[in-house]
């Protein structure tokens, strides 16, 4: 049952609602560190009918991402898992990865949210890097040739790993779940495989849960400054976003308090419903986006400094929304659209250049 979690623990990317795992567990949450405000000085609208839906042939999609100029469709088929297309003209370029026991296989349908992506300095491809954790490997994919191979890393992964992400060329971050503690384990792992100290994560990895029930309510889905120096923490029902800097220790707390209830009944009860205040976003060296969810379950993407300072929203008409990737250089909004099981384009350019200000 264990394995069977941390499956679907992988598929969501740490905020899945789990199947209602009777394990007890010691418990106590650790306390805040800093409490900010909301309120946007930036706001703006986008209908969902202004979308244009794309002509991407894939089923099962389960996310979107961009590399570089490239998107990334993730999907649950088999035979064709994933899927690249050129930026902006969304011609598409391959596909790589197949399922199986091989090298450079998966052993199952992978989001690729839960894959690191950078430019090799040595030919200027994009490559991918998906941890295995059901058999402790992990996978390169070639973005450029689309061929893809086991690759010789330094850091340990296991069964409980939910998530591993290259930081920079020295520095992994990796999170497990410990199931007899009811807590999630983050750890930073340098080039060597040995494990670096850091204060604000010591103190994050002191949080727990009275049970593996409840595990949802302090998994996270992380954003990741580009050169690797911010972590942001997005839950998935909790009003609360941890940022810290996986250099200093130094960290804070984005806290939403309007109209959001964090009381621990409230969080249960979101869960019971499986109606998420967030959705996970996106990362850039200037700022970070995260997706939220009203009570009426219209999306909006709220954008956020990497001190925390509250820069912009953009409140949607759309309730479908799962995920979204944002193109700077070309000023393009993709989503998710999990109703229609398909990836929409909006332009906003204009926004995009109230929020670089």
């Amino acid at each position: 049952m264990l394995k069977l979690m941390v499956m679907k623990l992988l598929h969501f990317a740490g905020i899945a609602t789990l199947s209602m795992l009777g394990l007890s567990c010691s418990h106590g949450e650790g306390n805040p560190i800093e409490r900010t405000t909301d309120g946007f000085p930036v706001e703006a609208g986008l209908e969902c009918a202004d979308g244009q839906i794309l002509d991407i042939p894939s089923i099962g999609i389960m996310e979107i991402n961009i590399a570089d100029d490239i998107l990334v469709v993730s999907t649950s088929d088999p035979s064709n898992p994933w899927q690249t297309y050129s930026l902006p003209d969304i011609e598409q370029t391959g596909s790589i990865f197949t399922v199986g026991g091989g090298p450079g296989e998966l052993i199952m349908p992978t989001p690729s949210i839960i894959a690191s992506f950078y430019r090799r300095e040595s030919d200027g491809h994009t490559i991918s890097i998906v941890p295995s954790t059901m058999n402790g490997k992990f996978i390169a994919g070639d973005l450029t040739t689309h061929r893809s191979s086991d690759t010789a890393i330094n850091n340990k992964i296991g069964p409980m790993t939910v998530m591993a992400y290259r930081l920079n060329d020295s520095l992994w971050f990796n999170t497990e779940i410990i199931p007899d503690l009811c807590k999630v384990r983050r750890s930073l792992v340098a080039k060597d495989g040995s494990l670096i100290d850091n204060a604000a994560m010591s103190t994050l990895n002191d949080k727990s849960v009275p049970n593996m029930a409840q595990i949802s309510r302090i998994m996270f889905r992380p954003l990741i400054k580009p050169d690797g120096s911010w972590v942001a923490e997005v839950p998935g029902f909790r009003p609360v976003i941890d940022v810290w800097n996986a250099s200093t220790g130094e960290s804070f707390q984005i806290r939403y308090s309007e109209d959001v209830s964090g009381n621990q009944q409230d969080e249960l009860s979101r869960m019971g419903a499986n109606k998420m205040l967030f959705g996970g976003g996106v990362a850039f060296d200037e700022f970070f986006g995260v997706l939220r969810y009203d009570k009426d379950g219209n999306a909006h993407i709220d954008f956020f400094s990497w001190d925390g300072d509250p820069l912009a929203t953009l409140s949607t008409t759309c309730s479908d929304i799962r995920r979204f990737v944002i193109d700077l250089k070309n000023g393009d909004l993709y989503c998710l659209d999990a109703q229609q099981d398909a990836v929409v384009r909006f332009q906003i350019g204009d926004f995009l250049t109230k929020l670089n200000k």
